[in-house]
C-alpha cells in the first residue's frame, strides 16, 4: 500500500507558483468596454504546464479496436505527447528512412488535436541501425551519416516543437562496457570530444534548421555525475538547452523514489537554474523486482521466450497495485506541481498492451479502459487545478482573474450577440491585459 506523502507546504506553492493574479480589461469590436452587467465566461484550455503522455508505445494500440476511442480519453487529459523517432526502427536500409504508419499515426494525431510535441530523439546508440553501432566501420562515415539523419528529422518534421538532442548520452560515460567499448556511436562521440560537444553540435543544428524548435537533455540516472558535467557545460558555453530531463522508470523497489528523494532531487537539479522536465515516468500497477540483477533475470525470460517463439511472460496488473499507482500519482504529481523547477511530467506507458519490460504501468488497461490512475489524474488536471468563471460583469470591461496559468477563451454575451476571444494568462502583472472580443 502507498503510505501518503506529507505534501507540506505543497498547496501554498501550487497557488503561488501555478497561478496569476491580472485584471482582464474587455473590449468589444467598436471599440468600446464591454459594459457592466454583461455574461462572461472564462475558462483554462490548456495549460502552461505540460501534462504529458508518450505515443511511443502507439505501435502496441495502432490495430486495437479501442484505439481511437481511448484516445479521446488522452485528448481530454494530457496536453503534450511524446513522438518516437527510432532510428533503426524506420531507417531499415541505408537511405531509406520511411516513419511506420503507427508512429506517424500518432504524430498526425497529436498535431491535429493542438498537443506540445516533443521528438524522442535526435541521436541514442540504443536505437541506431547497425551501420551506426558497427564497431570497425570508420568513424567519419558513421559522422556523416549522423548529421544527415539529424538534417533529415529536422527538415522533414518542423512542427516538432521539442527534440531530446541525445538521449542518455552520460550512458557513453557512465555504463561504456555495457553499450561496448568500441559501439560506433560511442566512438563517433568521443571523435568528436565527448558528450558535451557532441550536444552543443547537435544543439547547433537545431537553431540552424529549426530555430522554432527546442533542445533538451535527458538521462535516466539523475546521479550519474556525468550528468551534472553534462548541465555545467551546457551552461558555460552558452548552449540554448530548454529543459533538464529526468526518467523514473519505477520497475525495481530499490528505484521507487519517495518523497525526500523526490524533492532533493528536485532541489539539486534545480539549483542550475534551467527548467526541468520529468520525461520518462514508469508508475508500475504489478508487484516490482527486487533490484537490477532480478530484472536481468526478467529480461533474460523475455528474450528466451522471443527467440523460442513463445508468448513473452508478462506481470500480472491487479486491483490492489492500481489502487496503489493512483495514490503514488496523487502525490507524485501534487509534488511536482508544486515545485518551481518542474514544467512538464510525462507517463511512459499509455496502455498495458506492450507496456516497457512487460510491466503494466499503463494509464489504460489491456482493452484499453482508463485505469483508477487516469480518474485520479483527471480530478488533479481537470477539476482542482482547472479554472473556470462565469458570472455577470462587476465594472464596465474590467474582469479580475486568479487563475491557473495557460491558454484561455473567454465568451461574452451582450445585447443578444456572443463574442468569444483567447488570451494568454502569464505570471502577475500590474497593468491590465487588454482583450479584444
Amino acid at each position: 500500500n502507498h503510505i501518503s506523502w506529507k505534501l507540506d507546504g505543497a498547496e501554498e506553492r501550487i497557488e503561488k507558483y501555478r497561478k496569476g493574479k491580472i485584471d482582464l480589461k474587455v473590449f468589444l469590436p467598436d471599440g468600446s468596454l464591454l459594459p457592466v452587467g454583461s455574461l462572461v465566461d472564462i475558462e483554462l484550455q490548456k495549460h502552461d504546464f505540460n501534462f504529458g503522455i508518450s505515443l511511443t508505445q502507439m505501435h502496441a494500440i495502432y490495430d486495437e479496436p479501442f484505439r481511437d476511442n481511448m484516445l479521446d480519453y488522452v485528448d481530454h487529459l494530457f496536453n503534450y505527447n511524446t513522438i518516437g523517432f527510432y532510428w533503426n526502427a524506420n531507417e531499415r536500409e541505408p537511405g531509406k528512412w520511411d516513419l511506420r504508419e503507427h508512429y506517424q499515426f500518432g504524430l498526425d494525431w497529436a498535431k491535429e488535436k493542438n498537443k506540445t510535441l516533443r521528438g524522442h530523439p535526435l541521436v541514442w546508440h540504443n536505437s541506431a541501425p547497425s551501420w551506426i553501432v558497427s564497431e570497425t566501420r570508420d568513424v567519419d562515415l558513421i559522422h556523416k551519416d549522423i548529421i544527415t539523419h539529424v538534417d533529415r528529422l529536422l527538415k522533414n518534421y518542423p512542427e516538432i516543437d521539442e527534440w531530446d538532442l541525445y538521449n542518455e548520452a552520460p550512458s557513453v560515460t557512465e555504463i561504456r562496457d555495457y553499450i561496448g567499448e568500441n559501439n560506433g556511436v560511442a566512438r563517433w562521440m568521443d571523435s568528436r570530444g565527448g558528450q558535451g560537444a557532441v550536444i552543443k553540435l547537435l544543439s547547433d543544428k537545431l537553431q540552424e534548421i529549426s530555430p522554432e524548435s527546442h533542445g533538451l537533455i535527458n538521462h535516466f540516472q539523475h546521479e550519474h555525475e556525468s550528468y551534472h558535467d553534462l548541465i555545467t557545460y551546457c551552461i558555460s558555453n552558452s548552449i540554448p538547452i530548454k529543459s533538464v530531463g529526468i526518467q523514473a522508470h519505477m520497475q525495481e523497489e530499490a528505484s521507487v523514489w519517495t518523497e525526500q528523494t523526490m524533492w532533493n532531487l528536485m532541489e539539486d537539479y534545480g539549483k542550475y537554474g534551467i527548467p526541468i522536465d520529468f520525461t520518462e515516468i514508469t508508475i508500475c500497477s504489478c508487484e516490482r523486482v527486487e533490484g537490477w540483477k532480478e530484472m536481468r533475470a526478467w529480461q533474460d525470460s523475455i528474450k528466451e521466450a522471443r527467440k523460442e517463439g513463445r508468448s513473452k511472460p508478462k506481470r500480472k496488473t491487479s486491483s490492489r497495485y492500481e489502487k496503489y499507482q493512483a495514490e503514488y500519482a496523487h502525490d507524485f504529481y501534487t509534488l511536482a506541481f508544486s515545485h518551481p523547477s518542474i514544467k512538464t511530467i510525462v507517463l511512459w506507458a499509455l496502455s498495458d498492451t506492450g507496456s516497457w519490460r512487460e510491466f503494466p504501468a499503463g494509464v489504460f488497461d489491456e482493452k484499453g479502459k482508463p485505469k483508477p490512475i487516469y480518474y485520479t489524474l483527471n480530478n488533479l488536471i481537470k477539476k482542482k487545478w482547472h479554472t473556470h468563471a462565469k458570472g455577470k460583469l462587476p465594472v464596465d470591461g474590467i474582469i479580475p482573474i486568479n487563475g491557473f496559468l495557460g491558454e484561455y477563451t473567454l465568451k461574452a454575451s451582450h445585447n443578444g450577440k456572443l463574442y468569444e476571444t483567447t488570451f494568454i494568462l502569464t505570471k502577475d502583472k500590474d497593468e491590465p491585459l487588454d482583450v479584444w472580443l
